[in-house]
């Protein structure tokens, strides 16, 4: 109960700061064609960012909020409750441009900053930005991020390069798969990020899930995890089970 109610409270606070960050333009729709709003919220039973826990195997609430124009361009906040560092709240900016190439090729680029509000100070600051790229060919994704300061920790460049596919069973259940490759620039800055040892400079992600659409909401369940060794990390790294349950409006 205790877990719930730190979730709880945090997203109390995520609601507001989304909607101030993102969906105050959401009000010119009504003036100015083009634009539309959308968002999202979304209960999961542990966040993991690329394969490792951000809530201490604990659950998550987050939600999303995106301004879209009908050329392309796009502005999104995302935000989440955390347990690490210093600070209990994850809030992502972003904005890009996303072209259709063709009937079911896409392309997808922008800027991202993630942002720990409580977290970021002088002696353990994780604030950093991230370029990504993400192209579209029918079922398949495939995703490239860089930038050279991960988690603002020291750890210098970093690259993710990943790739999703998603397949339909039937009218509501889809299958979907994620395999991600994290690149560190030696086994040093991997070994600083993890606050453990590694013995090499890069570690794989994946997951696979089952979704369906039921009563106006999105339900999903599902494994993931990497292959980093459990010496290097101990509890937040390996395999689980996730769930997940989110909404669309």
């Amino acid at each position: 109960m205790k877990a719930l109610s730190r979730a709880v409270l945090s997203f109390g606070k995520i609601i507001p700061l989304a909607t101030l960050l993102c969906c105050a333009p959401a009000q010119a729709d009504a003036v100015q064609s083009g634009w539309q709003s959308s968002g999202n919220l979304t209960y999961i039973s542990d966040y993991l960012f690329r394969g490792i826990s951000q809530t201490n195997e604990g659950m998550a609430l987050q939600g999303s909020l995106t301004l879209a124009h009908t050329d392309g361009w796009y502005v999104s906040s995302w935000a989440s409750n955390i347990r690490f560092g210093e600070g209990s709240m994850e809030l992502d900016l972003l904005a890009g441009r996303k072209w259709a190439l063709d009937d079911d090729i896409t392309l997808d680029l922008g800027l991202m900053q993630y942002r720990y509000p409580q977290g970021h100070n002088s002696s353990n600051g994780f604030n950093y930005w991230e370029a990504y790229s993400k192209l579209g060919v029918g079922q398949w994704t495939f995703g490239l991020a860089l930038t050279d300061n991960y988690f603002a920790s020291g750890v210098g460049k970093f690259g993710y390069l990943s790739a999703d596919w998603q397949q339909a069973l039937t009218e509501i259940v889809q299958l979907q798969a994620h395999a991600g490759l994290n690149r560190f620039a030696a086994a040093g800055e991997f070994s600083t990020f993890l606050g453990g040892s590694a013995q090499a400079s890069s570690y794989l992600d994946w997951s696979l899930m089952l979704q369906a659409q039921w009563l106006t909401l999105d339900w999903a369940v599902g494994f993931a995890g990497t292959d980093i060794s459990a010496q290097a990390c101990p509890a937040l790294c390996d395999d689980r089970l996730l769930l997940r349950l989110s909404r669309n409006f």
